[in-house]
């Protein structure tokens, strides 16, 4: 058979192997749909439901968190789900709004015109799509644990406060962190005292029910259970993870039984609430703003730092959570991938007037632990909130803002992460600057806060590669100086500082000896500077020695004119060295 047909054979056997890895890498759903079953439609179904009771009340609170007509927050909670269903590496994550996200939005997507957060929706889109084609998810490695801590406690400090004013029933109070502080405090004699009744009625009602949740007697499944003892449970454990939903329909119950006596002030409201399902059509880029016409590129200007800062908060937020639970639950899920997943549900969200969406830790927790079996799960939330959207909207005016406010500060209080604090302490407390640094910053304003924790991070990193540690040890008359860790250009002339310190001492050592047992690698430049200092110690007719030289840099050191007799013989040096003082005592 001739070269070209053997080839051309090889080939027709190869291509439907390589086009079924990349359908199945690029649409996992290929990968777990064909073995699809009954029982696992059956747990997908009660897990999606189970989370949809969840988001459609947390969709409610989180867009008056961004500053939206509640509508928006259920606007946001069901395309993401179906996309993900066919993108997605997770099988517990899902996708919506979240407080992080709804605050980032508050902030940068100017609210108050709601196409400004739609056109951010989709340039989040299209900037998390290209930085998944772009195999840039390893971005997020420079965003240690530290500055991912210190930024979530201080926005869940903002957020919670953020909440106040809705609890107390205050309005016209500014979003800004400090003046948001000041003019609460300021406004603190306007507190209304059925609102302020009912938040504080919802919180306890609220943290009373997630308690109950977490008692062991619920989480315990026990083998003698009786069936009616095995339906309490399940019962108890589904109160618990409706109580968002709970408290809602009861405060909206509350509201309206007094609306409807004519009582029309009790309870603050929402202002306007379009009923019904959102429009499809494409995001506005191009529209009217402060009595002018904004251009694309203008839109994109007023966007400013939000068009970074998002995309970058969204993957952060939402490839943590997808990798917390893939450890769990023993699987494994593509950075790259999802951030493609993420990059095409929020440009198709941003259709269907959505602000942009990422993975919800809560949700995925209730997904995780009502037993989702595949992706799927999250058509049947997006259902959910659809039937919400299409039935229940007129109803959503008589919910009052306090009893949101109390779900919102209920269910971000968890995120406050002062348990790791200890931890960094005893491991290594340097690591609580970059941490600190993020976490007072972002009171100020949160990009300064994540990028000066990141600078500060990134200084403290680089100070290892300027400085590396160099132990000075006396090995009989020799000096030995021990290089810990790799030695690169920015660091070599802090070693060669060290050996011109020792050759300078009174009296000089007969000889010194560079230990490079844990060095694994060297550069061009460090080479020269060996070379430099070895040419020094000659003139000062004090020898050099190494030991403990790995191949790899013993190849590059030969091959740039260093002795090939001078390396590794540091440690018979010594051994020499030792002996020789051993004869001399004795003597």
């Amino acid at each position: 058979m001739s070269c070209s047909a053997l080839q051309g054979k090889c080939l027709e056997h190869c291509h439907p192997h390589m086009l079924k890895g990349y359908l199945k890498k690029r649409f996992p759903i290929t990968a777990w749909l064909p073995e699809y079953s009954l029982k696992t439609l059956q747990c997908d179904i009660i897990a999606g439901l189970s989370v949809g009771l969840m988001v459609v009340p947390q969709g409610l609170a989180y867009a008056q968190l961004a500053g939206l007509p509640p509508q928006y927050g259920l606007y946001s909670a069901f395309l993401g789900c179906f996309v993900y269903c066919f993108l997605g590496t997770s099988k517990d994550i899902t996708l919506g709004p979240t407080a992080i996200m709804s605050l980032m939005v508050s902030a940068y997507g100017k609210p108050e015109e709601p196409q400004f957060v739609v056109a951010l929706t989709l340039f989040t889109g299209v900037i998390l799509l290209s930085m998944g084609l772009l195999r840039l998810g390893f971005v997020v490695n420079f965003i240690s644990i530290p500055i991912v801590s210190g930024f979530t406690t201080s926005a869940t400090i903002i957020i919670a406060f953020s909440q106040i004013k809705d609890l107390l029933g205050l309005e016209n109070i500014p979003r800004q962190f400090a003046k948001n502080v000041y003019y609460t405090f300021k406004n603190l004699g306007l507190t209304r005292k059925w609102d302020i009744t009912l938040g504080i009625i919802c919180i306890l009602f609220l943290v009373t029910l997630r308690k109950i949740g977490r008692l062991q007697w619920v989480k315990q499944k026990d083998s003698s259970d009786s069936k009616w003892m095995k339906a309490a449970k399940k019962t108890v454990w589904l109160i618990s993870i409706s109580r968002n939903a709970l408290i809602v329909l009861i405060a909206g119950l509350v509201s309206s039984s007094f609306f409807k006596h004519g009582h029309t002030d009790i309870f603050t409201l929402p202002k306007h609430i379009d009923p019904g399902l959102p429009p499809i059509q494409a995001p506005a880029l191009s529209f009217r703003y402060e009595n002018s016409t904004l251009t694309p590129a203008e839109v994109l200007k007023e966007l400013g730092p939000g068009l970074a800062v998002i995309p970058l908060i969204g993957f952060l937020e939402s490839i943590a959570i997808a990798k917390a639970f893939a450890r769990k639950n023993r699987y494994t899920v593509d950075a790259s991938q999802e951030l493609i997943a993420l990059g095409i549900a929020n440009c198709l969200s941003s259709f269907v007037s959505s602000y942009p969406v990422t993975g919800s830790f809560s949700r995925t927790a209730v997904n995780a632990q009502s037993g989702v079996a595949t992706p799927a799960g999250g058509i049947f939330t997006g259902a959910v909130v659809l039937l919400a959207l299409g039935v229940l909207t007129p109803s959503f005016k008589y919910i009052p803002k306090a009893s949101l406010a109390a779900l919102i500060m209920s269910s971000v209080v968890t995120m406050i992460e002062y348990h790791i604090i200890p931890s960094i302490w005893k491991v290594r407390r340097i690591d609580l600057v970059p941490l600190a640094v993020t976490f007072f910053g972002c009171f100020y304003d949160i990009e300064v806060g994540i990028l000066t924790g990141i600078v500060v991070a990134l200084c403290i990193l680089l100070y290892q590669v300027v400085w590396p540690s160099v132990q000075k040890i006396s090995r009989g008359d020799y000096v030995l100086l021990k290089v810990h860790g790799n030695l690169n250009y920015p660091g070599v002339e802090h070693v060669t500082n060290e050996v011109q310190a020792v050759a300078i001492a009174d009296p000089p050592p007969p000889g010194i000896v560079l230990d490079f047992s844990v060095v694994t690698s060297i550069d061009y430049t460090v080479t020269q500077s060996l070379l430099t200092v070895l040419e020094d110690m000659d003139n000062k007719r004090i020898p050099i020695f190494f030991t403990g030289v790995q191949d790899n840099v013993r190849d590059m050191m030969v091959n740039s004119g260093i002795d090939p007799g001078i390396i590794n013989q540091g440690t018979q040096v010594i051994v020499d060295s030792i002996n020789s003082l051993e004869v001399i005592a004795q003597s």
